[in-house]
């Protein structure tokens, strides 16, 4: 049975008018009032039949012998379509007059179109229009096969088309058909590696992988969206990478303390396969039982293949108890950081991993003195061992000497001797702003210690930053002075520098505005705390005058 399909005709052929055709010789005129809506019917005007080509344009003047560009159809006209053949009955007025007359719509050309070459897979049908495009015609144009082709054919076939207007003409046209064959799924053996183009591309002029299809894992099982350039279009097929091959394992028997539990890959001592494997029991072995007992290990590879063997598990008692090492007598200062755990570990003949406990109930690490801490560990039989070292808390002393040789090793490091004051002042300014973080309280009244931890430690409040700045100035010959916020809710602190031209101010604590206090003067410093809840308001009798 042939399909056929409806096709949208154009808009009209060229818009070219042919002129009416005279039906009836200019005669007698005949007037003949038939009083009806007023109007009177007049023969002779007017041509009683006009014939126009399909998709023309027609107007109510062109019915006239003498042209009127007011002309109208008039009520009691048959509707008319241009794109539809057809005979039909219109009342033309103009002025006064009516006319009956008779509008003859032909389609006479036939219909032209491009053929275009249609390709697809093999089975997958498509209807006769797919071969053309570019359809002109002022109808509608039904496109059919004039023999259907066969979709269950690869390669190439021509097909013939036949295009029918409204009008009865036909055009046919000549086109090309090609039918690919592709396989929709391609599986392929895990480890095998990827596939060749021929396994998924069985006809085709030119084809190509789009998907990367080297980079695919094929040690794992899967099903893989496989994208094809086939003669310049592209198509989709699928990957599965499947695991139908057993994996192969070797075991071994295995002599272990009760109670300690008991992995099933502990006993396999050879694997291979080209998936991963899981190992397990096929039965949770007793680990209270001692003595022997068989246990069957099994291994199961991502394609569910499995393969089991049997060996045998001795267990016999633990009657030894853990040993503590590393464990030693401490020593903390007020402030610092401990670790109890450092350096401590648990061994125990089982192998097994023995949590280990700290007691250290009895330690203040606010107040000096020698206290306990203990050490335990049990093991899963039981066994337990414990060991207790003192620790001694105490207040660090921090030494004027001590820290200025840290502030003397940052000095080397940071500035170089040809360098001018406010340079010096820079470099020690900008290291403490970059290796101090801020927290958000020290202990105050200490300035050495506060000076220590901004060097040693790296972290502090206000305080530390300008106790750091302090030392590292006066080491490097900078006069400087300390400063202090008039007390209130809040205290802060930072520095008085004089390179020689007067004292300026000096604030490295790093601000939530990011700015930055270097070498400022008096009115600037103080424009800037009434703007910031006088965060930087302090005595000025108890200073020199800054610039």
């Amino acid at each position: 049975m042939k399909k056929t399909v409806e096709v949208s005709p154009q808009d009209a052929r060229g818009k070219k008018r042919k002129k009416p055709a005279l039906a009836l010789a200019a005669g007698l005129v005949f007037l003949v009032l038939l009083g009806v809506g007023g109007w009177v019917y007049v023969d002779g005007l007017a041509y009683k039949t006009v014939r126009v080509e399909a998709g023309v344009t027609v107007t109510a003047s062109d019915f006239l012998k003498r042209p009127d560009k007011d002309a109208v159809f008039a009520e009691g006209s048959q509707p008319f379509d241009i794109a539809v053949p057809g005979i039909y009955q219109v009342i033309v007025k103009s002025g006064l007059f009516a006319h009956k007359c008779t509008l003859v719509i032909e389609d006479t050309i036939a219909p032209k179109a491009t053929a275009v070459t249609v390709q697809r897979k093999v089975g997958e049908a498509c209807q006769a229009e797919c071969f053309v495009k570019q359809v002109e015609d002022a109808t509608s144009v039904t496109v059919t096969y004039g023999v259907e082709p066969d979709f269950e054919k690869d390669g190439s076939q021509q097909v013939q088309v036949i295009l029918t207007d409204r009008g009865g003409n036909q055009a046919t046209l000549e086109a090309e058909l090609y039918l690919v064959r592709l396989e929709e799924d391609v599986t392929v053996e895990a480890g095998e590696g990827p596939p060749a183009l021929d396994q998924f591309v069985k006809t085709a002029r030119e084809a190509s992988f789009l998907t990367r299809i080297k980079e695919i894992d094929y040690g794992k099982v899967g099903d893989y969206e496989i994208l094809l350039d086939v003669n310049g279009e592209i198509y989709q097929t699928t990957l599965h990478v499947t695991d139908t091959v057993p994996p192969r394992i070797e075991v071994q028997d295995l002599e272990a303390f009760a109670l300690s539990p008991r992995r099933a890959e502990e006993f396999v001592t050879e694997s291979e396969d080209a998936t991963g494997l899981v190992f397990s029991f096929g039965r949770e072995p007793d680990l209270s039982c001692i003595g022997a007992q068989e246990v069957e290990i099994i291994a199961t590879d991502q394609g569910g293949n499995e393969t089991s063997r049997k060996a045998l598990l001795t267990l016999k008692e633990d009657r030894k108890a853990p040993v503590i090492r590393g464990a030693v007598n401490l020593h903390y200062f007020t402030g610092e950081g401990i670790s109890y755990r450092k350096h401590v570990l648990v061994e125990d003949n089982s192998g097994d991993q023995i949590p280990l406990e700290v007691d250290t109930s009895k330690v203040d690490l606010y107040t000096e003195g020698v206290y306990p801490v203990t050490y335990r560990a049990r093991d899963l039989a039981g066994n337990e061992t414990s060991v207790t070292v003192k620790l001694t808390v105490g207040h660090r002393m921090y030494t004027q000497e001590e820290l200025y040789d840290l502030a003397d090793a940052v000095v080397e490091e940071i500035l170089v001797p040809d360098m001018e004051l406010e340079e010096k002042t820079r470099a020690i300014y900008n290291y403490v702003r970059s290796h101090v973080s801020f927290i958000g309280h020290s202990e105050k009244g200490d300035w050495i210690r506060a000076a220590y931890e901004g060097l040693t430690d790296g972290k502090g409040d206000c305080y530390v930053y300008a106790c750091t700045m302090k030392v590292l100035l006066t080491r490097a010959g900078i006069t400087n002075m300390d400063i202090a916020k008039i007390p209130t809710r809040t205290e802060h602190y930072w520095n008085l520098v004089d390179l020689g031209e007067g004292w300026f101010h000096v604030d490295a604590t790093p601000r939530k505005d990011h700015v930055s206090i270097f070498l400022w003067t008096d009115k600037e410093l103080m424009s800037y705390s009434t703007r910031n809840y006088n965060s930087h308001n302090y005595d000025h009798a108890l200073y020199p005058e800054v610039n």
